[in-house]
């Protein structure tokens, strides 16, 4: 995750960019150990009167709480000084959310110490794939290597295919059954490989002379036939707007596709789009039989002040929806209605449709 960069400053992350303003965190993990249960607030602290080459700003962990393998309670006590100090621990320094245990710590929780836990909160991370909206661009030619994660922009896709032949022959399907007949082959001349598309028995092109979204939606299905297939367990996944640049015909597979990953119940898939074809496709699963205990749907509704809200909005058993705002994908409807009053308006009083 270290190639994200969500906002330049720490301020960024608060409501409202306050100067003095916290945000709070929460992480429950089951491990071989047992549970690992913490909450920790990060607390923005403007020191307007740092000396010169100094930075003005910094930020401090100003509680922190561990619940479970064992209770242990850090309170920060404010202060103009980078070297934060907690109630009755003095001076304690950490390494990212979590406290460096020092000796005095450690007899305080029996011995135990935190660094087991950090280690699988680390393979944690690496099981987490976060796709952003715009994914890369197919290269003409790649280099032949191993597999790679697939990154914030799906740039590791193509590799996975070219070292799986297995998936490779999944996401080929896919293609052609989804994407107007069109099949993905992977290329392999020498220690090079190029990603083709074919149709028919005469008509082949690299894939990247093809349309954007044919290419943008290759790393979302390499990332989900690869869990189909293996069965892999304990992923976290995260898209936006899985539907970029696809036709609206091959926006309603994605939606399958996604229910397919959560029928496995082996990991979750964490999606944020804009696409009605999409629901669609999730809400007639339903109806046909698939468990709408697998689907959580939010609407994420930005107010007047900046901040957000979020609604649940329940799924039925027969697909139906028991809140929707209104007016959201009304618009081909209200078009349609335009037309025939346009149409209306241009016939003579009393003529005949």
């Amino acid at each position: 995750m270290d190639d994200l960069s969500f906002g330049t400053t720490f301020r960024d992350l608060i409501h409202g960019k306050s100067p003095h303003g916290n945000v709070s965190f929460s992480l429950k993990l089951q491990g071989e150990d047992g549970v690992f249960d913490m909450n920790a607030s990060v607390q923005n602290i403007d020191e307007t009167t740092a000396p010169e080459g100094l930075p003005t700003e910094y930020s401090v962990v100003s509680r922190f709480e561990l619940r479970e393998p064992f209770l242990l309670q850090l309170d920060w006590i404010p202060a103009a000084a980078t070297a934060p100090e907690y109630e009755g621990k003095g001076v304690v320094p950490f390494r990212g959310l979590m406290p460096s245990i020092g000796t005095s710590l450690e007899a305080e929780c029996g011995g135990r110490t935190l660094q087991n836990w950090r280690g699988l909160i680390q393979e944690y991370e690496s099981e987490v794939e976060h796709l952003g909206p715009f994914r890369a661009r197919i290269d003409r030619v790649y280099s032949m290597g191993t597999r790679v994660p697939l990154g914030f922009d799906g740039s590791g896709a193509p590799i996975r295919l070219a070292v799986d032949d297995r998936l490779a022959d999944a996401v080929s399907s896919w293609y052609e059954e989804n994407l107007d007949g069109w099949r993905l082959a992977i290329s392999k001349p020498g220690a090079a490989f190029q990603c083709i598309i074919a149709r028919g028995k005469s008509w082949e092109v690299n894939l990247a002379d093809a349309g954007q979204g044919m290419q943008q939606v290759l790393p979302i299905v390499v990332q989900q036939l690869g869990h189909q297939i293996y069965e892999e367990a304990g992923f976290l996944d995260i898209i936006e707007q899985p539907e970029l640049h696809l036709h609206t015909a091959a926006q309603a597979p994605l939606g399958e596709l996604f229910l397919n990953t959560a029928r496995l119940r082996n990991g979750q898939v964490i999606v944020e789009t804009h696409s009605e074809n999409l629901l669609l496709r999730i809400r007639r699963l339903i109806a046909e039989g698939a468990d709408s205990a697998l689907v959580a749907l939010y609407w994420v509704d930005e107010q007047e002040d900046g901040h957000s809200t979020v609604r649940r909005i329940h799924i039925d058993e027969d697909g139906n929806l028991d809140w929707w705002r209104e007016g959201v994908f009304s618009e081909g409807y209200e078009e349609v209605r335009a037309i025939r009053r346009a149409v209306r308006g241009r016939r003579p009083s009393g003529e005949a449709r």
